[in-house]
């Protein structure tokens, strides 16, 4: 569930050539914060979850109905 989560968060970054710490600047958090929401996906606030889908064009559905 989780892992395959974040997988698809890894990959989204790869096709986006998004870095890390550019992510938690599109995403307005410290890199800590980032670093940890990318550890443990399913703690992303669903206001976190859409912006993060709109930074890395994923589909906030799909991403919702994983852990499911």
């Amino acid at each position: 569930m989780n892992d395959e989560l974040k997988e698809i968060i890894r990959y989204a970054m790869y096709r986006c050539e998004i870095n890390k710490k550019e992510l938690s600047e599109y995403m307005s958090m410290s890199y800590p914060t980032m670093l940890s929401k990318l550890k443990k996906p399913d703690s992303l606030k669903i206001s976190e979850a859409r912006k993060l889908c709109g930074i890395l064009n994923l589909d906030l559905n799909h991403l919702l109905t994983i852990n499911k």
